[in-house]
């Protein structure tokens, strides 16, 4: 049968009955999803996260991914045109498969999907189809949907999402709105929605207000030139937060949401104030990465006059705006940065800026709002309080060291010491609690993410600070050279170059040496050979 004579009969063609070229009885990715949901509340259920094609994934993965990272993270290819084969074999495969509608095309179709990323072809697939008009969008359509709401493997569920924003069909958006729901899908799901859709500001807003994570980042991206007043202000007062990281989001919520305008106003209320200190130390700390920083916004000065200004106003405030104010007032200080900037409105201010920062700073309700932190049984305020008691420059090692004792995560905040005989007892602890020799397991290329690699997390938190304390710590670092961990063996050579070789334990050339002959990660034998020749590790 000809390619015409397929297409002249649009009554008989239909996926239905087609056998699915996927195993029988694997999930779909929508039925997990539905299964998940959490009516009310933003996210999925617990195990809603890891979706059904999980272990496929990880098989050929050295890291376990958070979802949506690696595609928000990587993104396209920076050459179009390395993803312009693939494209155009999905979309004649998808042609053949709109012709006539067999298991055997089925099949050809979705093994494409199943061996690429999305991410790769996904722009060039959806142009070239847009241009092709002999394409039948009814038949396209059903494609979309057969393979959003029943394929079990991501990759193929991803296209589906993106094939529904060709379709320009509004009823979809409840579909997508459900797949978004999962943040491996948000970002196609939010593009989808903005293809599909004439006005779709309120249903990315939806979509936003149901994720947290890397798909929280990537909608609020979308939502950044928003006109509506009332997705402005949930930029500004919700929305820059996010699991990953707010410095991905805070310029673009700064910038939405007319944090400026917003602040020049009346008085603000209390969410609007703290979202404009948490937006503005994370425009502060993001200067060098991941995403736009306080040199990137103009209006920075501006918001911190606004926001002291406030603050004064307040008898009572939260340890939120002491973290705020002490990254602000450290930003000030310092030499040589965008606050020097004169096109950027700092140097006028600077002064006044650093008075009422310092004012604040000084306030005497910080030290019992510190106290009562640092006595919650709750680790996420006590490490805000302990934040907060550095910035006051309050000693708190013993009070985390104790919590450590106890079994709780505050490795990290035991670690900020200089001295060397505290620096020992959490060694000390390191080798009671830690494996070593398990650690020492031998050279391999395990980047250390997961559950089975906590310990080898925390081996890194020390090791990052024993470079401080020359010959403190060797056995750890013993361990840490023979570790299936790359990082536990980079930072431990980093540690024995900072020490320098005057200091380093007997053994230790010996051991670095053997090492550096079974290293099998070229970047990690290059850092071993610089450190066997005294050579610096600076960049």
């Amino acid at each position: 049968m000809t390619a015409s004579a397929e297409l002249s009969s649009p009554w008989s063609w239909t996926l239905e009955g087609v056998e699915p070229p996927w195993e029988s009885g694997r999930p779909s990715i929508y039925g997990h999803i539905l299964a998940h949901l959490r009516p009310g509340e933003p996210g999925l259920a617990p195990g809603g996260e890891d979706l059904p094609d999980q272990a496929l994934v990880d098989e050929g993965q050295a890291v376990h991914w958070a979802p949506g990272a690696l595609d928000g993270i990587f993104g396209p290819p920076a050459d179009p045109g390395e993803s312009e084969e693939t494209a155009w074999a999905v979309a004649a495969a998808l042609r053949e498969l709109t012709r006539k509608a067999t298991a055997e095309r089925a099949a050809a179709l979705y093994g494409l999907l199943v061996e690429a990323s999305a991410i790769e072809y996904v722009d060039p697939l959806l142009s070239g189809l847009l241009e092709d008009e002999r394409m039948p969008q009814d038949r396209l359509r059903e494609v979309a949907r057969w393979l959003a709401t029943g394929a079990p493997d991501r990759e193929a569920v991803k296209i589906g999402i993106a094939l529904l924003g060709l379709s320009r069909d509004a009823p979809q958006s409840d579909l997508l709105l459900v797949l978004g729901r999962h943040e491996e899908l948000t970002l196609y799901a939010a593009v989808a929605l903005g293809n599909a859709t004439g006005e779709p500001a309120q249903l990315l807003w939806e979509l936003a207000r149901q994720v947290t994570g890397w798909g929280r980042i990537q909608v609020v991206e979308r939502l950044g030139g928003t006109d509506d007043p009332d997705i402005a202000a949930w930029l500004l007062r919700e929305g820059y937060r996010n699991r990953i990281l707010i410095e991905y989001t805070a310029f673009t919520c700064a910038r939405g949401g007319k944090l400026l305008a917003a602040l020049t106003g009346g008085e603000p209320d209390d969410a609007l104030l703290l979202g404009a200190g948490e937006i503005l130390a994370a425009l502060i700390r993001g200067r060098e990465g991941p995403a736009e920083g306080i040199g990137e916004y103009g209006e920075g000065a501006a918001v911190a006059a606004r926001y002291l200004k406030h603050l004064r106003r307040r008898p009572s405030l939260g340890l939120e705006h002491l973290l705020a104010v002490h990254t602000l007032r450290e930003f000030l200080e310092e030499a040589g940065n965008e606050a020097d900037d004169p096109e950027l409105g700092w140097a006028p201010r600077r002064a006044a800026l650093l008075r009422d920062a310092e004012a604040l700073l000084a306030r005497p309700q910080w030290h019992q709002a510190v106290a009562d932190g640092l006595a919650s049984r709750d680790g996420l305020a006590f490490a805000r309080a302990a934040a907060a008691a550095r910035a006051l420059e309050m000693d708190v090692w013993d009070l985390a060291f104790e919590r450590l004792r106890r079994g709780e995560d505050t490795w990290s905040l035991a670690v900020q010491t200089d001295d060397p005989e505290r620096m020992d007892r959490v060694v000390a602890l390191v080798e009671e609690r830690l494996e070593l020799d398990r650690i020492a397991a031998g050279p391999q290329e395990e980047l250390g993410f997961g559950a089975d690699f906590r310990d080898h997390a925390v081996l890194d938190t020390v090791l990052r600070e024993l470079r401080r304390f020359p010959g403190h710590g060797w056995p750890l670092l013993r361990a840490a050279l023979q570790s299936p961990v790359v990082s536990n063996r980079n930072l431990a050579a980093a540690a024995l170059a900072s020490w320098g070789r005057a200091v380093w334990p007997p053994g230790a050339d010996f051991l670095l040496r053997s090492a550096l002959a079974h290293e099998p990660n070229a970047g990690t034998r290059e850092v071993f050979t610089r450190v066997l020749a005294g050579a610096s590790l600076e960049g």
